[in-house]
């Protein structure tokens, strides 16, 4: 005989939801959803602030080369965006030009000046090599300006070329290091905007050796600058959005769980018993056969099962029919097995499906 796929009875009760129910879950969903929204904001909170002043800056630069005397040039001078013998460079003549300026009525106090700096390194070029020897020069003092909404800058200053190769070479053979040399020499600004301080530069980058040398821009061309307004307390504003949005989502957690407490004595007893039941008449329906009056099984020795499944064996077995009879309405059903002087009997109650 072909095995019978067993049926498992429902033994866990199963959540209803009703409309109240619903209505709560979508509360539930709209504080979640300002949960988030809240923690974002405090999570933005300064990329949000709108700038009071927006800054343009525009840099550019320029330089000349002023040779040694030399048999072999016809000019005293070259041009910038070419290559030099470092030996026969004197001076690099550089032309600094900044111009800053905004959308807004504000005051600019400026400082500016030029600094430059010399390092040496070892085993390798400067961007794996080991830093020896750092030194900085100032070539233009401070200077002071106060503008109005804008302000240029055009700056030239002189840069002795053989002062610093001559200083360079002197470190060579003075400690036995062979040495990549590079000066960088850098206009610095800064400006007052509504009490607040802003530092920006232009850098060229000249290169220290007995070989070649030239002139490497290492700065942006234009760079924007938003002015935010000063506000007080930022850090507690963000707290403030992220305790409202924890509050939110923590509020949602507990509406959820009182939810699922709520509903999980929703379905009665009984509700289960009938859909066990109705299952178990549809899955052994060539089985059982449901009668309206309880058998009599007076004179027949009872035989109580533990599980349906011993029930449908008993049945299989001995080629015979269940019977089913329910004793109480939604409450209790029995059903019968009887074969030969026995009957076989397996009780469903609803209080034993809890």
């Amino acid at each position: 005989m072909k095995a019978r796929k067993r049926y498992r009875s429902i033994s866990k009760k199963k959540y209803k939801i009703n409309y109240l129910d619903l209505i709560v879950i979508l509360f539930a969903m709209i504080m979640t959803i300002l949960g988030i929204y809240f923690i974002k904001l405090g999570l933005d909170f300064e990329k949000n602030i709108k700038p009071i002043y927006t800054f343009v800056a525009e840099k550019s630069s320029d330089y000349e080369v002023l040779l040694k005397p030399n048999n072999y040039y016809t000019s005293e001078t070259l041009p910038s965006g070419k290559y030099y013998a470092s030996k026969s460079v004197k001076q690099y003549t550089l032309d600094f030009k900044y111009h800053l300026y905004g959308e807004g009525e504000a005051d600019l106090e400026y400082v500016y000046n030029v600094t430059a700096e010399l390092s040496g390194i070892v085993d390798g070029n400067n961007d794996n090599g080991k830093e020896v020897w750092n030194r900085t020069f100032n070539i233009l003092e401070d200077k002071k300006q106060i503008s109005k909404n804008e302000f240029s800058i055009n700056e030239k200053v002189n840069i002795d070329y053989e002062y610093y190769n001559n200083l360079a070479r002197s470190f060579e053979k003075e400690y036995g290091i062979a040495i990549d040399s590079t000066l960088k020499v850098y206009l610095n600004v800064s400006y007052n905007v509504d009490s607040q301080n802003f530092k920006d530069y232009i850098e060229l980058d000249i290169p220290i050796t007995n070989t070649v040398t030239e002139v490497e821009e290492n700065y942006e061309s234009v760079t924007t600058k938003n002015i935010n307004p000063i506000i007080e307390n930022v850090t507690v504003n963000k707290i403030i959005y992220y305790a409202i949005g924890t509050a939110f989502i923590v509020g949602t957690i507990v509406i959820s769980i009182v939810i699922i407490r709520k509903n999980k004595h929703n379905i009665t007893l009984e509700d289960m018993y009938e859909k066990n039941m109705n299952k178990i008449l549809k899955y052994y329906r060539d089985l059982i056969v449901t009668v309206q009056n309880e058998p009599d099984i007076s004179g027949l020795k009872s035989m109580y099962v533990m599980t349906i499944d011993d029930l449908i064996d008993v049945a299989e077995q001995n080629k015979a029919n269940i019977i089913h009879y329910e004793v109480i309405k939604s409450r209790v059903s029995k059903l019968y097995v009887i074969t030969n002087n026995y009957v076989y009997i397996y009780e469903i109650t609803a209080s034993e499906l809890k």
